[in-house]
């Protein structure tokens, strides 16, 4: 049976920071068209601003500064397809504009080309190293990309470069090493961001589940009960404190957990397998099963609810209702291998050994390595192959 631990799931804020005002020495400054741009930009007037960097281009088609500042309003506006190119004069007319490498690459990841904003970023680095913008949105894109490592590095450089107390470069390397599987360090971040923000739930919240990574199941349980003081109906604290106090045997505990979590959200589908779970250990098979009956129930067509009931049919040796969930959970994922796996372990409790092979050589060949260590025990010389 699966066990789970709920991650919530994060949207990275992307912190933009303009520049308008700091327009470099290059500015051809003659032209009221430039600062009636740079006016109408801080006025919010963006389509304003963007006609009257038309007219500074209009009569001076190489003006670097009029194309950065233009493509900074296209972004504010969200046409970044058209910032992109005034980006792209920008840096056609000086290779050396660091500064629009940082808001190209932004626009770049406005419109999803992830792999081409990190390029960007990394051109502005070589410009200035230790550029706080180009540093940030790298991390956070790195991080979005599952580079972990990469992500870890940039936020680490950040908060070395006099910036010890930055409250979101701690936080999201605290989720960066959540993620990379450096527990005992992201506790350091997210304590360290505690300590400047002592009620932000999500920091208690994700200490608790990196806690509950290195089995510190105590301290699992007092960081998902501050978060519930922040947020009485933070239904995944529930869930998770749950699995902590399971961990411990704490079976009423868990039960109570398991139920406010449901209470919170009728439909939260791991929270009744792990409910049931919670009755499966302690032994209590009937109220096992009547956890796993009412996500059947509730989800007749997710493949999780059948497999799980049979996984658990298979265990309490009630093969053949167990064969009759599992081959539904197949039916709905026909590539599932744990429930070929189970199915695989029902049939050979009923000395089906043909049946039983065939299932756990697909439960083989679709990754299960329990199915290849059952199958010397289980499986003869007359099994047929598979047909690949």
């Amino acid at each position: 049976m699966k066990n789970y631990i709920i991650l919530k799931s994060l949207l990275l804020l992307m912190a933009w920071v303009s520049i308008l005002g700091n327009a470099s020495a290059e500015i051809v400054a003659d032209t009221s068209f430039f600062e009636k741009g740079n006016v109408k930009y801080k006025k919010g007037d963006f389509l304003g601003a963007i006609e009257e960097f038309d007219k500074v281009l209009a009569k001076d088609p190489k003006n670097v500064e009029a194309y950065f500042n233009r493509g900074i309003c296209r972004t504010e506006i969200g046409d970044n397809e058209s910032a992109i190119e005034d980006f792209n004069h920008v840096l056609e007319l000086n290779h050396n504009h660091y500064k629009a490498f940082i808001k190209r690459g932004i626009a770049k990841e406005q419109v999803g080309d992830q792999k081409g904003a990190i390029d960007d970023f990394s051109k502005a680095l070589v410009h200035s190293p230790k550029d706080p913008e180009a540093l940030a949105h790298r991390a956070n894109i790195r991080y979005l990309l599952s580079d972990y490592a990469g992500s870890i590095k940039d936020y680490t450089t950040l908060i070395e470069l006099a910036q010890p107390n930055n409250f979101e470069a701690l936080y999201k390397r605290g989720l960066a090493r959540n993620e990379y599987g450096r527990f005992k360090e992201a506790i350091a971040d997210f304590t360290r961001v505690i300590e400047l923000y002592p009620k932000y739930n999500y920091a208690y919240f994700y200490r608790g589940f990196a806690k509950n990574h290195i089995d510190d199941f105590k301290g699992a349980i007092e960081d998902y009960t501050k978060v519930i003081e922040l947020d009485p109906n933070d239904k995944f604290s529930y869930y998770n404190r749950g699995y902590s106090k399971l961990q411990l045997m704490d079976f009423d505990g868990a039960d109570k957990d398991y139920q406010k979590a449901t209470e919170i959200d009728p439909k939260f589908e791991e929270a009744y397998y792990q409910w049931a779970e919670v009755f499966a250990t302690s032994g209590n098979t009937k109220a096992a099963m009547e956890k796993f009956n009412k996500a059947v129930e509730l989800f007749p067509n997710h493949k999780d609810a059948y497999f799980n009931r049979g996984a658990y049919l298979t265990e309490i040796d009630k093969s053949k209702e167990a064969i009759v969930d599992l081959t539904k959970a197949i039916e709905l994922n026909p590539k599932d291998r744990e429930a070929y796996y189970f199915r695989g372990v029902a049939y050979a409790q009923l000395n089906k050994n043909s049946e039983a092979c065939l299932d756990l050589k697909q439960a083989e060949q679709f990754g299960d390595i329990r199915a290849s260590e059952m199958i010397k025990s289980v499986c003869g010389r007359n099994t047929p192959n598979l047909i690949k």
